[in-house]
Order: C-alpha cells, then sequence, then structure tokens
C-alpha cells in the first residue's frame, strides 16, 4: 500500500486543494484551466509568429508579391498551429482527430458545401452593392496570361488557407469542443446550451482578434460570421465546414475585387469604406452579416433534412484520450 503524499491520501485521493485544478479521472488539467493555458499559447506563438514576417523573394512582379505575401503570413500560421497542437496533446490529452480533423468523404463534402456558402455570401453583397450603388464597378483588372492568373490564384488561394485553417482549428476546433466538452458534466445543462455558449464564446474571440487589428464594423462583420462558422460545426462535428465558409468568404472577396490582390478579376471601389485595404462599406458589412442569417438557416435546413432532428455532433463530448489508446494498446 502506498503512502500517503503531499497530493494524495492514504486512499490514494488526489486530496481536494489540487482537485480543483487537476481532474484525476481524466489525467489532466481540469477544463478552465487548460482553456486560460491555451490562449496563453496562442498570444505567445502567434504574437511570436508576428513578429517575423520574411521577404522570400527580391523584385516587383505579381508573382513574386504574392509569394512573398505567402511568406509573411506562415510564420504565424505556424505558431497559431503550434500552440493548437501542443494545447490538444500536452494539456488536453487528446488527439488531434477530436477537433473536427476526421477526415473522411463527408469531410470533403463538408469543405465544397461551406465554400459554396461562403462564396455566396460575399457575391450577395457585391451583386446588391452593384445595384444599389454603395460598390461601383471601376473595370477588369489588367491580367499578364491565362497561366500566370491561374498560378496568382493559386497562392492567393493558398494565403488564404493557410490563416483560415489555423484560425478554424482554434476558435472552432479547440475553444468550442472544450467549452462543450467542460460543460457536458454540469447536470441539467442541456447540451445545446453549453453548444450556444461554445458558440458565442468562439464569436467573441473572432470579434476581439479581428476588431484589433482592422476595427469595429469589421470585427462586427467577422463575429457575425462566427456564429454561422460555430453553427456548422457543432452540427456537423467536421471543421471542414467552417473552413470552407470561411474560405469561401474571404477568397471570392479576393476574385470579385473588394479584397483587391493580384488575382483580383474585377476592380470594384467604393466611396466609404470601414477599412482602408479593403472595399468594405457600412452597408457591405451589413449585407453580409444578412447572408450569414440566411447561411444558418441554410445549415439548419441541411441537417434537419439529412437527419430528421438537429443534435450537437456527440464527438465534441467524447474526448479520445490518447493515454487511454495507449492502455488499452498495453492490455491487449
Amino acid at each position: 500500500m502506498r503512502k500517503p503524499s503531499i497530493f494524495r491520501d492514504a486512499n490514494q485521493q488526489l486530496r481536494r486543494p489540487f482537485r480543483l485544478v487537476w481532474n484525476d479521472t481524466d489525467r489532466r488539467p481540469r477544463f478552465p484551466i487548460r482553456l486560460v493555458a491555451a490562449f496563453v499559447l496562442f498570444v505567445v506563438l502567434a504574437g511570436a509568429g508576428n513578429q517575423f514576417r520574411p521577404t522570400l523573394l527580391a523584385g516587383d512582379s505579381p508573382l513574386i508579391r504574392t509569394i512573398n505575401m505567402i511568406g509573411r503570413q506562415l510564420p504565424n500560421a505556424v505558431g497559431l498551429t503550434l500552440a493548437v497542437v501542443i494545447a490538444a496533446f500536452v494539456l488536453d490529452r487528446r488527439r488531434l482527430t477530436d477537433l473536427g480533423l476526421q477526415v473522411d468523404r463527408g469531410w470533403w463534402h463538408g469543405l465544397a458545401g461551406g465554400t459554396v456558402l461562403g462564396v455566396g455570401i460575399t457575391l450577395l453583397a457585391v451583386s446588391v452593392g452593384l445595384v444599389v450603388g454603395y460598390y461601383e464597378f471601376a473595370g477588369v483588372a489588367s491580367i499578364p496570361s491565362i497561366l500566370v492568373w491561374l498560378l496568382l490564384a493559386v497562392g492567393g488561394a493558398v494565403f488564404q488557407l493557410i490563416f483560415v485553417i489555423p484560425e478554424e482549428l482554434f476558435v472552432r476546433g479547440y475553444l468550442i469542443t472544450n467549452i462543450i466538452e467542460g460543460f457536458e458534466g454540469i447536470q441539467q445543462m442541456p447540451r445545446w446550451v453549453a453548444a450556444g455558449i461554445g458558440i458565442v464564446a468562439a464569436s467573441g474571440v473572432f470579434y476581439m482578434t479581428h476588431a484589433a487589428g482592422k476595427g469595429l464594423m469589421v470585427g462586427l462583420q467577422m463575429g457575425g460570421l462566427s456564429l454561422l462558422l460555430g453553427l456548422g460545426y457543432v452540427l456537423s462535428g467536421d471543421l471542414s465546414v467552417p473552413i470552407g465558409i470561411h474560405f469561401g468568404f474571404n477568397f471570392a472577396g479576393v476574385l470579385a475585387g473588394t479584397n483587391a490582390q493580384q488575382a483580383s478579376l474585377f476592380e470594384i471601389t467604393s466611396q466609404t469604406t470601414v477599412q482602408d485595404s479593403l472595399a468594405l462599406p457600412l452597408e457591405s458589412v451589413v449585407v453580409r452579416l444578412l447572408g450569414a442569417v440566411i447561411g444558418i438557416g441554410l445549415v439548419v435546413a441541411w441537417y434537419y433534412s439529412v437527419r430528421g432532428r438537429l443534435r450537437v455532433a456527440s464527438l465534441m463530448t467524447r474526448p479520445t484520450l490518447r493515454w487511454k489508446s495507449a492502455d488499452d494498446a498495453s492490455d491487449t
């Protein structure tokens, strides 16, 4: 029989003060501790990545500018991804597949469907803007050749993906999953309430991170869109749905010219804008938010028609703890 210690009593039960921070059953820190530590990792590693923005190639051609644009974003993407990986493996002691990354055929279907929905929201705002007048069509962008444009488009898509995927992995995959799982143990709390808390909390994080760098209205736009992203994740259990919506939303703006880059096909202008680097008037923000509301309706209708009812994906409440897998393997 083991002797009592600072951490455990004579029955080898964890002493009361330590139970507040350590879940002895799961062999990992408790949910609030994990969230706080994950945010610290996010701030430190993503912040460190932001401090390193290398210029990979010298020159000023469209292709070189696109390559350098990707190169400057990579350190931040690596830092944020590393924060999630460390948090998942060390703090949560779970597998990454728990964070919506169980990639199968359905996962790719979710990515495609999400992308179409995201593109639709942006094109709705652009189309309404051209009709109503808060956008002006300034012409077709100058394209050197089809081959060069294809390379620029691929580069532009890669640029969007290298910050969309880490953002979704942290804000939707890590935060929402942990919040739903953390509240699952509270009696009398319906799973939908826990999911709602997770979606709203993730939207708040999205609002703050975008408003801090791009202003209030951009923060409100992305915070509102985040409700759609969170709902898509909670209903599907796949990170592919919010990744697709987020990517389609952004990349359609690139191609349409409201977020002008080297791959833009058109030149769109506006007399007023809520951010200097974007053709993003206030009216466009409002229409995008209305588009997100329509998107929420479409997502809800889709999963209701497919499943016959709406439910939170069960995978979010049952973590795949790595130490359990190791114990099971050693017993066989």
